[in-house]
C-alpha cells in the first residue's frame, strides 16, 4: 500500500490558525491583566522577602477613612510571586507600624512591634506555615515604626528607635538572640522613628538613614538625613558629600547582588519624594529621579528585594492626605521601573 499523502494546509487556513492563536494569546493576556488582584490601599505596612518560600510578603498597615477622621487597620497577609498577589490567612490582630525581618538561620519571618488598638506594642512574632505565633514581648520598648533587622553574621536581631506616640522617639539599641533582649552599651545615633534600617550582609553592618527626631507639641518634626552604621560593637556616623537629603518614612531594602542599601521616596519639607538612591557603604549613588516612568512620589512606599528574581519590589504608600493611599506594585530591575498588574 502506498503512503497516504496529507493535503497541504492552504494559506487561508494557516492565516486562521495564526489569527486564532493570536486572539487566544490576547484573550489570555487581557484575562491575566483583569484578574490581577492587589491588596487594599494602605500605608504604615511592612514588606519582607521570605527566602524560605522565595516570595515577597506584605502585612498590616492602615488607611484613613471619613476624610481622615478615622482609620481602617489591617490584619491581613499577602504573598507576591512576581506575577500576582495571593491572600494568606490573617493574623486576627489589626496593626500598623510593625517591622519584619527574615531570619536566614532559622528560615523564617519575624515581626517586631507596631501599633494595635491605638497603642504601641512590643510583640515579637514568628511566621511559620503562614500562621503568626507570638514568641514574647520586649516590655521595655513598645514601639511603632522602629528599625528591626536580622544580623546574619552574629545570629541576632537588632532594634533601634521607634515611637510610642506623637513626638516621642527611642534612642537605644537592643539585641534579641531568640529568647531575651539585651541593651547594647555603645553610644547610639540620635533618637528617631520612621527611619530606614537594613542589614548590609556583605559588610556585616546595620545601616540607618533618615527618619524623624523627637519634638514637642509646638514644634515641627525634625527630619534627619544622616547615615549611621553598627558593626555589632559600636555605632559610627558616616560622612558623605551628597545624598538623598533629610526625609521621613522612606522605603528601604538591601540588594544582596549589588551589595547596596536601596532607598526610595519619603517626605521632606517640600512634600513627597520619588527618587531612588543606593548607599554603597562609602557614598550615595542616585539611581533614578522621580518621573512619570516610575512610581509617583510617596512616603512609606516600602520595599523588599526579591533575591530569586533580582528585583526590588515596591508596594503602596501615601502620596497625600486624606485620600492619597496607594496599592500599586512596582519593580526595579537595576536600571528601570516597571509597574506590575493594572
Amino acid at each position: 500500500m502506498g503512503r497516504v499523502r496529507q493535503p497541504p494546509v492552504r494559506p487561508m487556513l494557516m492565516a486562521l490558525i495564526v489569527l486564532g492563536s493570536t486572539c487566544a494569546m490576547t484573550v489570555a493576556q487581557d484575562s491575566a491583566r483583569t484578574q490581577f488582584v492587589a491588596p487594599p490601599k494602605r500605608a504604615h505596612h511592612a514588606l519582607v522577602y521570605d527566602g524560605q518560600r522565595q516570595r515577597v510578603l506584605l502585612t498590616g498597615g492602615n488607611s484613613p477613612t471619613a476624610g481622615g477622621e478615622s482609620y481602617t487597620s489591617f490584619d491581613d497577609l499577602w504573598a507576591f510571586d512576581g506575577m500576582r498577589w495571593a491572600p494568606l490567612p490573617s493574623s486576627g490582630q489589626q496593626m500598623w507600624g510593625m517591622r519584619l525581618a527574615f531570619d536566614s538561620g532559622r528560615r523564617r519571618v519575624v515581626s517586631f512591634g507596631g501599633n494595635s488598638n491605638r497603642r504601641a506594642i512590643s510583640d515579637v512574632r514568628v511566621l511559620e506555615k503562614d500562621v503568626w505565633t507570638t514568641l514574647g514581648q520586649h516590655s521595655e520598648m513598645p514601639a511603632a515604626e522602629a528599625g528591626f533587622v536580622y544580623d546574619s553574621r552574629r545570629d541576632r536581631f537588632v532594634a533601634f528607635g521607634g515611637s510610642v506616640g506623637d513626638g516621642s522617639t527611642y534612642g537605644d539599641t537592643w539585641e534579641f538572640a531568640g529568647t531575651t533582649w539585651a541593651q547594647v552599651a555603645s553610644q547610639s545615633p540620635p533618637a528617631r522613628q520612621a527611619h530606614a534600617m537594613v542589614f548590609d550582609e556583605r559588610r556585616g553592618r546595620t545601616v540607618i538613614f533618615g527618619g524623624t527626631g523627637a519634638y514637642g507639641p509646638d514644634q515641627r518634626p525634625p527630619r534627619l538625613g544622616d547615615v549611621w552604621e553598627f558593626d555589632g560593637r559600636r555605632w559610627s556616623a558616616r560622612e558623605f558629600d551628597n545624598g538623598p537629603g533629610p526625609r521621613t518614612s522612606p522605603g528601604a531594602t538591601y540588594d544582596s547582588k549589588r551589595g547596596v542599601t536601596v532607598v526610595f521616596g519619603g517626605v521632606d519639607g517640600s512634600g513627597f519624594l520619588g527618587d531612588l538612591w543606593a548607599w554603597t557603604g562609602t557614598e550615595w549613588q542616585k539611581l533614578a529621579h522621580a518621573s512619570s516612568a516610575g512610581p509617583v512620589p510617596r512616603a512609606m512606599g516600602h520595599l523588599a528585594y526579591d533575591q530569586k528574581r533580582d528585583r526590588v519590589v515596591l508596594f503602596g504608600g501615601r502620596k497625600g492626605w486624606p485620600d492619597g493611599d496607594l496599592n500599586d506594585t512596582w519593580e526595579w530591575d537595576g536600571a528601570t521601573w516597571r509597574r506590575i498588574g493594572n
